[in-house]
This record gives structure tokens, C-alpha cells and sequence, in this order.
């Protein structure tokens, strides 16, 4: 019978069995010893009466120091025993990220299913503002509020008139410090104010550190380019429970090398072509008439000819027939696709008890970040003649040194605070003060004039720049800028005041009724010159590149009540109050519901309003010109020209979430969230395409030769999907099986189109105007194997496709628009870890094992490459990554 049993038991009873049977051995092993006698004998009243034992004395002595064991739940003004699952929350805790493989937070975050839309490091490429990389919940950036241990860090520092740059720039938490990270999807948050209007990432850092630690780190990707090595070093002292204090310091120093569009096939062209009833029609993008050696020249009458052509009826491999009968280079290939970064941060915090109900804390981040990128080849040219003069060659110097441009990012932030308990009150209040600054400038490959007076020999026509003699060499050198050259620099700086208290206010038949209430206090301020150069009157250049500076301070108080309704059920209401200094205040509110009616069954609800602030950038009453456009209709370049808008509202919008949660033992568990929202007074200005295309607009924003685009309230977006998630975990004979998956289903997003008032949907829809684009599904489903010494998983991640509009050109001129759909993406991951000793610690994997390239896009929204778009997909491949960690 015992053996039938065992013999059906499944595996996680088997090791429920073999636990029971370890606790029970010392009892047995005690029984054993028992004589025969002694077990047969009764045990009567009388003989427990005879029964002697040691007296025991209990003293109650006070614990040295207070258990601070109250936590900060994101998104609530209530401190809590313990997080009670009321909010969509998602957490990523330590384990899950030694887990993932992610070599820093960027990845790790801008991996997750709910994130798209974000700015990351092959967005830096060509840009005028510069690299941040962000995170973006349900693909709303700029409502994506980022947190640093529940307070705010500076914006990137590189703003602009546009302004929409109100965003943390990621890389300066050393993800080697966090010990998780809570994710917030529900936005509208009352306790936090503007910019969470999308949801809220905190990122909470360890509360401990012992020892020194040592990381070692590198990856290698395929092909060999885009080496990453990093050196992550740790080091704690103290436990705040024993000791009354605890210091901890985490050190980064982490470089990659640069990716060029040359090195991935998918990115290697600047023009594409696609055959359509018979005829050739082209996207283009980065091509030039220039060449080393030279290619294209200009004949006696100054007809464009090239010999290769005149031969062949075609262009030669490389070159482009954009135009008919003449042929262009492909100058893509040398841009970069991901640039060379180098990065150094330093992290420290602290813990003082000051006595038994309160701690001292403070925190400090300095660092420093560099993105070196080449955004095109074509600025050292010049038109050499033969040797009878009767043809101008079109020479390209550029192959002796790339243009080079380097954004140079630096950061500091510190905190200081006290929490702690009086009068059945738990606070915490903190001062903190941050600055981003960037100074962004070219490095290498610039004049010092133009090559009017070069004078080169017709002989190096055809060489390669590699055969030039010393003579040519020396010819060019004093043409070269041998130090660099700034663009512009700016910074933002945000400091800060908050107040936090919460308690348990009554109590009820069915719990305690809880209040929190907030003060914030921000004063915030941004700056942005651009130097002078090459003679120009500042007057001139002012009216290109404006400097600006500007202040603004903000105040707000929240208010937050959580009772119970019943046995199973709580509600909240919450509200808020701002005040700015410079457009007014604005007030909302937040309701939510739990309901709980079975221990295995969660189910939430919650409404709420919120707000986004405009940028200090949006409001100021400046134009800055970005860029010359073509206007077909009258056949000539029109300047792009961006303005700000001192009558700016904020955006309004109402998030409203329904949610539940299945968890019937500890081995499943399982939810799904479905939520909404919705925003007015969207901010934005109008394309070069609406407003051209547009009579009205060309009318009113086509002024002196110029496109003017001023900051606006364009209208409304309403974005609706589905969260869910689904976690199996079960104890084997070989090990702890996880099997986890994490998705979202958009159901709707639409932005109402600011000239028809249409509301215009880009899901699954890229182009045609639109800079976004959102995914019908993206998820992510990964499986882990968990042992005492060795942990090993693979995760296969996928985005579904989409259909892509843009407008192509034929060699004659003629326009054609285009719709294609780019097919749907996946990758897998495979890692491993292995614990070789205590001390010792190995990690491997591989990301994109099948190495995976995406799709070739030929709609272009934001990256100036042709053929990418680095937001939505990666485009390293496959590659290598090895990490050892030790421990002293």
C-alpha cells in the first residue's frame, strides 16, 4: 500500500515528502536510542507528576534598534506592511534580473512587453538633440514617469523648443545596484503629478551590501563588431539591524564599440529600390555625386557624366541611378548604426539610526557617458580638374577622417533624508538636487575653411585616399580641424523637496482605515547656448540656434485614504493639487477598488485623472530652424523652423483600469489588465506634410521662406490594451521549473489628426505621417531551470508586424505612395549561470541565438538610416555575452 502511494506521487509531493522525512530524522534518530522496556511501559498522570524540569525565566528585552519594516508601495502615499497587489504593479526583483542576462538597465527595461516608442542609443545617429535612452510604458515616453528610490531625477539635459525631451535619460543607475524594480502601469497617479500620466518606473536600489564584489563582463557580437567589456565593482559595510548604520558603493566602468550600417546588410544601403509595374521606384535617404577615387565629373557644357555609366548603360556596384542617366554613391555605410559609448558611474548610499524610531539616509550618483558617432561622409569635397581642364572630377576626401560628432553626458544627484515613526505616524521626507548637463561637438573631420584654394594633381583622381603621396597628404593637413568643435551646450537642473506621512487612522470590523498626505516642493531650470562661428553675426545665428534659459518652481499636496467596504473588499480615493509658477494649477484625483472574495481571487478596479506639464523649452517664446525641405509645388528649399508657445496648456487624461489576479497555490499565478487611456490637448506641432498639402496651412505657417511649426495643442489620443501575465513554477526531481510569459495586447490607439479632426489609428500602422508606430502583441516567454549551484533558461521574444506607408520616386521624378508590410519579429535567448564556489559565480549567454536580423523598413520615421529602425528591434544579431562575479 506505502509503495503504491509513492509510487503516484507527484514530483513536488515526493520532495514535500523528503523534507517532512529530514525534519523527522533527529526525532526518529531520539526515538531509536529508547529501550525496548522503556517503550513498553505506560505513561501514567503519576509518572508526569514525578517529571522534573528546569526552570525558564523570560525576559523582555527591547530590540536595540526599531524593525523599519514598513515598505513604499509605487504609486500609493501609504506606507504598507507588505504590498497588496490593489495596483497593476509589475516587479522585477534580483533574481529575475541575474536571470535575464541584461548587461545594464537600459536593456533590461526596454526589453519588457509593456515598453515601445523609447529613444535608445541607435536613435543618436544624425539627430540634433542628442541621445537619451528612455523608457516608454504602453509607448507613451514622455507620461513614463522614472523614479530613482521614489524620487525624481533631472531630465536629460540636451532640451529643446519642441520640448518633448521631458525624459530620464536611463544609463545612470548602475543596474549592479538595483535590487528591483516596480512598474507601475496604471498612470494618472495622484501622488506623483505630472509626467505619470502613462504609469511610473521605480527603481529601488539594495538595502545592503557586504563585502567587496568584483564583475567582469564582456559581449561579442556577431561579426565581431560592437565589442562591449564592463567592470562592475561593490562594496558594503554594516546591517542597519545590528550595527545602527550600513554604507554601500557601486562603481561602473563599461565601454562599447561602434557599430556601423556597413557591417549589418539590413542597414548597409542609403537608397533601396522596389520594381512595380515594371518600373523602378527608390527610397532614399544618405547617396552623394562625390567619390574617392572620383567617379561622377562635369563635362565642358557641365552635363553630370560618369564613364562607368556611359559604358554600361548602368551604375556600378555601390552606386545608385536615383536620376535618370546619372549615378549617386551609397554613403550609408560608414554611419553608425549603434556609436561608440564609454561610460563610468558612482554610487553611493547610507543608513544611520538616530535612534529607536528614526533613520538618517543619503544617496549620491555622479557619472559620466560619451556617445561618439559618425552621422554622414560627405563634408571634405571638392571639384578637381584633369589634366587639359576640360572635365571636373567630383573628389571626395572624406575616406582620410570621418566626421565624428561626441555627445558628452554628466550627471550628478544627491539625497538626504529622514524616515521614521512618531505618534503612530510613519514619514519620510527628503531634499535632493540633480543636473544633467551635455555638450555635444564635433571631434574629427571638419574644416577650417572651404577647399576653394586646394590645389590637388589630376593624378589623384583615381587613387584611393590609402595611395596618396606625402606631398598630396601635406596639401590637405592645413585644411583640417585638429580640435574640436562645440555644437551647443545645455543642462537641466531639478531640486526637490517631498513629505510623506501615513498611518493607520481608525479601525473597523473588517481593518484599519489609512491615511497618507504629501507635500512636493520642485524648482526646476534649463539652459541651452550654441557658440558662435565662422564669422557669422551673432544676430544671424541667433535667429538659427537661440540660446535660452528658464526657471519655473511647483508646489503640490496629495491627499490619500484607503478603508475597507467589507470582509473582501478596500477602496481609495485620492487628490492632488499643483501649483506652477508659470501657467497656473491643475487638480486631480484617483478612485480605486480591490476586491478579494476568495483567497485564490483578486479582482481591481481604478479611475483617474492626470496631467502633463509642458516643458520649460515648449513655453518659450523662441524659433529655432532645424532643417531645408523640398516643396514640390514651387520647385524650390524652404527652412523647417520650430517655435515656441507661450499660451501652452498641459495635456489633460482619464486612465481608467480593470484587473484580476488568479493564484490558487504558490505554484500558478496569473493576471490580466485591461486599461485605457485617454488624453486631451495633446502636445505637438504640424508636419511638413500636413501643412504643405494643406492650402489652409501653407497659408498660414509657410512665412518669408520658411516652414514655421510652432508648439500646439493638437488635439486628442485615446490608447486601450490588455496586460497579462502568467507564472507556473514546479518543483522537479532535477531541479525548480519557472515558465513565465508576459504580454500586452493593444486593442486600440488613435491620435486625432489636427487638420481633418479624424482619429487616425498607427496600430500595426507605420508612415504615412506618423512617427510612432505600436505593435498588436508583443511578449515575451521565457523558461527557467533552477538548481542550488546552476540556474540555466531561454526566452523567446516577439513583436508582431505591421503594415508600413511612405512615397517613393522614380528616376524621372514621379512620386509614387507605397504600402508594404514588414512581417513580425522573434528572438531567443539562452543563458545559464553557474555558482562554481562560494565565492565564484559564472554567467553566460547568448541573446538572438538564431541571429535573427529584422525586417528591412522602408518607411522612415525617425532614424536617418534607411532600412532600420532601431526602437523596435535590435540589430546587433547574435552575441556572446560572459560575466564572472567573486565575492571577497
Amino acid at each position: 500500500m506505502k509503495q503504491s502511494f509513492l509510487r503516484h506521487t507527484r514530483p513536488w509531493a515526493k520532495v514535500t515528502a523528503l523534507g517532512v522525512s529530514l525534519i523527522l530524522t533527529p526525532w526518529n534518530q531520539a526515538m531509536a536510542q529508547t529501550t525496548a522496556s522503556d517503550q513498553d511501559k505506560p505513561i501514567t498522570s503519576e509518572a508526569l507528576a514525578d517529571k522534573t524540569y528546569p526552570p525558564v525565566q523570560v525576559v523582555d528585552t527591547p530590540l536595540e534598534y526599531r524593525q523599519f519594516e514598513r515598505v513604499e508601495i509605487t504609486g500609493s502615499a501609504i506606507l504598507a506592511k507588505e504590498a497588496k497587489q490593489a495596483l497593476p504593479l509589475q516587479i522585477i526583483d534580483r533574481r529575475e534580473i541575474e536571470r535575464s542576462g541584461a548587461t545594464n538597465l537600459v536593456e533590461l527595461i526596454q526589453r519588457l512587453p509593456v515598453m515601445s516608442n523609447f529613444s535608445e542609443l541607435g536613435s543618436v545617429t544624425g539627430t540634433l538633440s542628442g541621445g537619451p535612452e528612455t523608457a516608454a510604458i504602453h509607448g507613451n515616453q514622455s507620461g513614463t514617469l522614472v523614479l530613482l528610490n521614489g524620487r525624481r531625477l533631472p531630465y536629460y539635459g540636451s532640451q529643446t523648443i519642441v520640448g518633448e525631451r521631458a525624459v530620464v535619460d536611463l544609463n545612470f543607475v548602475p543596474l549592479v545596484a538595483v535590487e528591483k524594480i516596480e512598474i507601475l502601469t496604471d498612470g494618472a497617479s495622484s501622488r506623483y503629478g505630472s509626467d505619470a500620466v502613462a504609469g511610473v518606473i521605480n527603481i529601488i536600489t539594495k538595502s545592503e551590501q557586504q563585502g567587496v564584489g568584483i564583475q567582469v563582463g564582456g559581449t561579442l557580437p556577431q561579426g565581431g563588431h560592437g565589442l562591449n567589456q564592463s567592470v562592475n565593482l561593490s562594496w558594503g559595510k554594516g546591517r542597519l539591524q545590528r550595527d545602527g548604520y550600513n554604507l554601500r558603493a557601486y562603481f561602473v566602468a563599461e565601454t562599447t564599440e561602434a557599430v556601423l550600417a556597413k557591417h549589418r546588410e539590413v542597414s548597409s544601403q542609403g537608397a533601396r529600390s522596389l520594381q512595380i509595374d515594371g518600373n523602378t521606384w527608390w527610397q532614399k535617404a544618405n547617396y552623394g555625386q562625390y567619390s574617392a577615387p572620383a567617379k561622377n565629373y562635369r563635362d565642358a557644357q557641365g552635363v553630370l557624366r560618369n564613364d562607368y555609366f556611359l559604358r554600361t548603360g548602368q551604375c556600378e556596384t555601390g552606386w545608385y541611378e536615383l536620376y535618370r542617366g546619372e549615378c549617386d554613391k551609397n554613403t550609408q555605410g560608414n554611419m553608425t548604426l549603434y556609436p561608440k559609448t564609454d561610460k563610468q558611474l558612482l554610487y553611493v548610499q547610507g543608513d544611520k539610526v538616530l535612534n529607536n524610531r528614526w533613520v538618517l539616509f543619503a544617496e549620491g550618483l555622479v557619472g559620466r557617458y560619451d556617445q561618439i558617432t559618425v552621422p554622414n561622409g560627405s563634408y571634405w569635397s571638392k571639384d578637381v580638374p584633369n589634366e587639359d581642364g576640360s572635365r571636373q572630377y567630383l573628389l571626395d576626401i572624406v575616406p582620410l577622417q570621418l566626421v565624428k560628432q561626441k555627445y558628452a553626458n554628466r550627471i550628478h544627484n544627491a539625497v538626504l533624508g529622514l524616515r521614521g515613526e512618531q505618534s503612530g505616524w510613519d514619514f519620510v521626507t527628503s531634499v535632493s538636487s540633480g543636473k544633467h548637463h551635455v555638450v555635444r561637438s564635433y571631434t574629427e573631420g571638419l574644416l577650417l575653411s572651404r577647399l576653394t584654394t586646394l590645389s590637388l594633381p589630376p593624378e589623384v583622381i583615381g587613387q584611393e585616399p590609402a595611395q596618396y603621396s606625402a606631398a598630396n597628404l601635406s596639401a590637405i593637413e592645413p585644411y583640417r580641424r585638429t580640435e574640436k568643435r562645440v555644437m551647443d551646450t545645455g543642462w537641466t537642473q531639478l531640486d526637490s523637496f517631498n513629505f510623506l506621512a501615513s498611518r493607520e487612522w481608525m479601525e473597523t470590523e473588517n481593518g484599519p482605515v489609512g491615511v497618507g498626505v504629501g507635500l512636493d516642493v520642485r524648482r526646476e531650470a534649463v539652459f541651452y547656448e550654441a557658440p558662435v562661428y565662422n564669422n557669422a553675426s551673432e544676430a544671424y545665428q541667433r535667429s538659427y540656434r537661440p540660446n535660452f534659459d528658464a526657471r519655473r518652481s511647483n508646489w503640490a499636496t496629495h491627499l490619500e485614504i484607503t478603508a475597507p467596504v467589507g470582509p473582501d473588499s478596500e477602496i481609495t480615493a485620492a487628490l492632488r493639487h499643483d501649483q506652477y509658477s508659470d501657467f497656473g494649477s491643475v487638480q486631480t484625483g484617483k478612485a480605486g477598488w480591490k476586491w478579494k472574495p476568495h483567497r485564490s481571487w483578486l479582482f481591481r478596479g481604478s479611475l483617474g485623472t492626470g496631467f502633463r506639464a509642458p516643458s520649460l523649452g515648449q513655453l518659450l517664446p523662441n524659433k529655432t530652424k532645424i532643417y531645408d525641405t523640398f516643396d514640390y509645388v514651387t520647385n524650390d528649399w524652404l527652412a523647417v523652423a520650430n517655435q515656441g508657445n507661450p499660451l501652452l496648456k498641459p495635456e489633460r487624461s482619464m486612465q481608467t483600469t480593470w484587473g484580476m489576479r488568479f493564484e490558487p497555490d504558490q505554484r500558478l499565478t496569473m493576471g490580466a489588465d485591461l486599461w485605457q487611456l485617454n488624453i486631451q490637448d495633446i502636445f505637438g506641432v504640424l508636419s511638413v506634410r500636413q501643412i504643405l498639402d494643406n492650402p489652409e496651412n501653407r497659408l498660414r505657417y509657410v512665412v518669408d521662406g520658411e516652414i514655421l511649426q510652432p508648439n500646439q495643442n493638437l488635439g486628442k489620443s485615446i490608447q486601450r490594451g490588455l496586460d497579462y501575465d502568467v507564472q507556473i513554477r514546479q518543483p522537479t526531481d532535477i531541479g525548480r521549473l519557472r515558465v513565465t510569459l508576459r504580454g500586452t495586447h493593444m486593442l486600440k490607439s488613435v491620435n486625432q489628426d489636427a487638420v481633418t479632426g479624424a482619429m487616425l489609428s498607427n496600430v500595426a500602422r507605420s508612415g504615412d505621417g506618423w512617427t510612432t508606430t505600436v505593435a498588436r502583441n508583443q511578449w515575451t516567454l521565457s523558461s527557467q531551470l533552477e538548481r542550488a549551484d546552476w540556474t540555466g533558461g531561454a526566452s523567446l521574444h516577439y513583436r508582431s508586424g505591421e503594415q508600413e506607408k511612405t512615397v517613393l520616386i522614380d528616376a524621372d521624378g514621379q512620386q509614387l505612395d507605397y504600402t508594404g508590410r514588414v512581417p513580425g519579429y522573434w528572438t531567443l535567448d539562452v543563458a545559464s549561470r553557474w555558482q562554481i564556489k562560494p565565492q565564484w559565480q559564472l554567467s553566460a549567454s547568448v541573446v538572438n541565438l538564431t541571429n535573427r536580423l529584422p525586417p528591412l523598413r522602408m518607411a522612415m520615421q525617425v532614424n536617418v538610416l534607411l532600412g532600420v529602425d532601431t526602437r523596435y528591434a535590435n540589430y546587433l544579431g547574435r552575441n556572446l555575452r560572459v560575466k564572472m562575479d567573486y565575492k571577497f
